[in-house]
């Protein structure tokens, strides 16, 4: 399946990689990065196994303990839609309201 990113998503990815550079460390965003894109090679391939969040037909992976990426399929256009990333410490229902 190809994958796309919203607009939304593309800009949360550079904020948290430009965050965890600035007050962390360079290998921490690049350690970020790559946990990252060892999810979505999965989900190019197999995006229906990671589990849906809630009661949407979004979907969700984590990518470490304060990462979490929701995503969409769209079976007719054989894509998967990176929606946003999501700190795991914030409130889901704001999430929903995003969605």
């Amino acid at each position: 399946m190809k994958l796309t990113y919203s607009l939304v998503a593309r800009e949360e990815y550079l904020e948290i990689l430009y965050f965890l550079s600035d007050n962390y460390s360079e290998n921490t965003a690049i350690k970020f990065e790559e946990d990252f894109l060892s999810n979505v090679n999965r989900l190019e391939s197999f995006p229906e196994s990671f589990p849906k969040f809630r009661d949407t037909d979004k979907r969700k992976f984590k990518v470490n303990k304060n990462v979490t990426v929701l995503f969409q399929i769209n079976e007719k256009e054989a894509t998967v839609e990176i929606l946003n990333f999501w700190f795991n410490r914030s409130n889901p229902d704001l999430l929903l309201q995003h969605l």
